[in-house]
């Protein structure tokens, strides 16, 4: 059982990075590495993603024009909702927050997972959280 789980946990993240991917071939963009920041709880369903390329960080609102960002996030809340599922369907405990980073260039693919509701025992909005994730990516960044 837990193979499965594991197996159907992998997909949803690839359909996300798929998504990014799918988002920078449509505008006509490219990325070295792409950066996807992913909430849930009860009352939020929240993506955002940011891009990679030479040496310097871009935002979804930096290339992205707000129809094109719009579709993202709701395709985007769509994988966050089967990744509920899924941990529902194998009585495993879902993360609340979930980084993910995809080496475009080495197609090596990364993540990190918190379990804690961090909106609720914390004093920042799920935006400021993914504000922060961007800015220690960019501190990072080989440039």
């Amino acid at each position: 059982m837990l193979k499965g789980f594991e197996d159907a946990f992998v997909d949803v993240q690839a359909s996300v990075i798929s998504l990014c991917l799918e988002l920078l071939s449509n505008s006509g963009r490219t990325a070295e590495k792409i950066y996807v920041y992913l909430y849930q709880n009860n009352d939020i369903d929240y993506i955002d993603a940011f891009f990679e390329q030479e040496g310097k960080l871009y935002t979804t609102n930096d290339w992205f024009p707000a129809e094109k960002i719009s579709d993202f996030f709701d395709c985007g809340v769509e994988d966050i909702e089967k990744l509920i599922d899924i941990c529902n369907a194998y009585d495993s405990k879902c993360p609340h927050e979930l980084k993910l980073i995809y080496n475009v260039v080495t197609k090596s693919f990364d993540s990190e997972y918190n379990y804690e509701n961090i909106i609720d025992i914390g004093e920042k909005s799920v935006v400021e959280l993914a504000k922060d994730w961007f800015d220690d990516c960019d501190k990072n960044i080989t440039k």
